[in-house]
């Protein structure tokens, strides 16, 4: 049996690059932010980050939001282009799982090369405060970060999903999002981390690293599962 068939290979490809098309403006854009904050603010928290700490945060937020943007105009396209719903789900998962990836590994990149020319305070991912407790530089932090960020597209795919299939009633399906954002946050970070969320006080004591990916894979698990009973059988509107 093959792992991935031609049909979802096609889906995950065209999904991957129109996403990472998107994702090459929003890194040299955060890049530039970067820069001028080290260059020119300087009494902020953000100031003297390393390049893949500084965009870790707004990149939950960008996968969020692409995981809804995606999840509203890709369904109804690949379906009308005679995609089955099962290869849909399964090629979109891969894209999605593959720019959370991508994202990480190019700002690691742009990392290293700041770290080279001893650019602002560049060092590894591994200084990442949740991720101080790994003697791994960069293996583990950037499968840590890239799970995160994959979870936050997953939870941004529910809250489309949702809308579509419930109409109005998706609304419900927005809760659902941000439980799975604070689970993730609270996995790794001890607390939900979101200016959205901050009003609620729930703290656990740090994880270690392999609890925390464990628990971080389950919580996407799940995503997957609801959001392929979702869209099983959901109808899709004509354009």
């Amino acid at each position: 049996m093959k792992f991935l068939d031609s049909v979802k290979a096609k889906v995950a490809i065209d999904m991957f690059t129109i996403q990472m098309g998107w994702s090459l403006w929003f890194i040299p854009i955060v890049l530039v932010v970067n820069i001028l904050v080290n260059q020119f603010v300087p009494e902020v928290q953000e100031r003297g980050l390393s390049f893949i700490a500084f965009i870790f945060q707004p990149a939950k937020i960008y996968m969020l939001v692409i995981g809804i943007i995606s999840g509203f105009a890709f369904l109804s396209h690949f379906i009308k282009n005679g995609i089955i719903r099962k290869d849909y789900f399964s090629g979109s998962a891969i894209a999605a799982a593959g720019v959370a990836l991508g994202i990480i590994v190019i700002s690691a990149v742009i990392t290293v090369v700041m770290m080279l020319f001893d650019w602002f305070a560049a060092s590894p991912p591994s200084n990442i405060d949740f991720l101080e407790a790994t003697s791994s530089a960069w293996l583990v932090p950037i499968l840590a970060l890239s799970l995160i960020t994959f979870s936050y597209y997953i939870a941004g795919w529910i809250i489309a999903v949702g809308f579509q299939r419930f109409g109005g009633w998706g609304i419900g399906f927005v809760g659902i999002a941000i439980v799975q954002t604070i689970l993730t946050d609270i996995l790794w970070e001890g607390h939900p981390t979101h200016p959205l969320t901050g009003f609620i006080r729930i703290t656990l004591p740090d994880l270690s690293i392999p609890t925390a990916l464990a628990g971080t894979t389950l919580i996407i698990g799940l995503g997957l599962w609801l959001l392929r009973a979702t869209t099983r059988r959901m109808p899709i509107t004509p354009e």
